[in-house]
C-alpha cells in the first residue's frame, strides 16, 4: 500500500525494502511500477542515493535497531510512521540528532507513547511536542493537526470517518514521501499529503461506488489522481 502510493503520488522511481526472507512474497505482490531490495542492515539504504525515506509500515518490531539507525542517520528527507514510532519511542531523544528532515505521521495511540498527552489540548499536545524536538508532526485523528517550531498549527478539512480503518496511513505516508522525494518540505508534504488523501476518500465515495463502512486503503490511491486535479483546479 504505502509503496503503490507513493508511485500514486508521483514518485519517479519507487524502491520497497523488505527482509531478505520476506523478498519472494513481496517481490509476486507489489506493483510493477515498484522495484523490490532486501533490507537487512541501515547501511542497505545508507550508501544509497535515495531522495526520501519512508520508514515503519509493515516492518515489525525485530529490527528496531536498524529502524533507529535509519531515522537518525538517513541524509536525507524521511516519514517516520507505524513500527518505527514504536521504535522511536523507546530512544525519542535521538529525534534531536537526526541528519535529515524528518516527519512523523503518528495516530494518537502512537502519539501517546511517543509523549504522553496528560491533560493537553490535542493543539497544545502538537506544539509542545513540536517546540521540544526539531521535526514536523501530523497527528492523525478527526481534522488532522500538523505542525512544526516556528509555523503556526494547520487542520486538514478532508477526510471522513470511513478513513478509520487498517492501511489508510499506510498510504499517506507512501504519498508524502512522494512529495518530500519532489522536494516538498516536511510541512508543505504533510498539508498536501493529508488534503489529498482525504480528499481522494471523498471522490472514492462520490464517483467509486464506495461508502463509509466499505472504504478501504485501496480505494483511497485508486483516487488520487482525481484529487491531485481537484487540488491544482482549487476544490477546496
Amino acid at each position: 500500500l504505502c509503496s503503490a502510493a507513493a508511485v500514486a503520488g508521483g514518485a519517479g522511481l519507487v524502491t520497497l525494502l523488505v527482509p531478505q526472507e520476506s523478498l519472494a512474497t513481496f517481490s509476486s505482490a507489489t506493483i510493477p511500477a515498484g522495484m523490490v531490495s532486501p533490507l537487512e542492515s541501515a547501511a542497505d539504504i545508507l550508501g544509497k542515493k535515495f531522495d526520501a525515506l519512508a520508514v515503519g509500515p509493515g516492518f515489525g518490531r525485530n529490527r528496531d535497531g536498524v529502524v533507529l539507525d535509519l531515522v537518525r542517520d538517513f541524509p536525507g528527507p524521511c516519514v517516520v510512521d507505524a513500527d518505527a514510532l514504536n521504535a522511536v519511542s523507546t530512544d525519542i531523544q535521538l529525534l534531536k540528532s537526526c541528519s535529515g528532515p524528518r516527519l512523523l505521521t503518528p495516530h494518537p495511540l502512537e502519539m501517546q507513547r511517543l509523549f504522553p498527552r496528560e491533560s493537553r489540548s490535542r493543539r497544545k499536545w502538537l506544539e509542545d511536542f513540536t517546540s521540544k524536538y526539531p521535526v514536523c508532526l501530523l497527528l492523525k485523528g478527526a481534522r488532522t493537526l500538523i505542525g512544526e517550531s516556528g509555523s503556526p498549527p494547520a487542520y486538514n478539512t478532508t477526510g471522513h470517518p470511513g478513513m478509520a480503518t487498517g492501511g489508510m496511513g499506510d498510504v499517506l505516508t507512501g504519498v508524502a514521501a512522494a512529495l518530500l522525494a519532489q522536494g516538498k518540505s516536511p510541512l508543505h508534504a504533510a498539508k498536501l499529503a493529508a488534503w489529498v488523501c482525504g480528499r481522494s476518500a471523498e471522490l472514492a465515495l462520490r464517483d467509486g461506488g464506495a461508502s463509509q463502512e466499505s472504504l478501504r486503503a485501496w480505494n483511497v490511491f485508486e483516487f488520487l489522481g482525481a484529487a491531485f486535479r481537484d487540488l491544482r483546479q482549487g476544490v477546496y
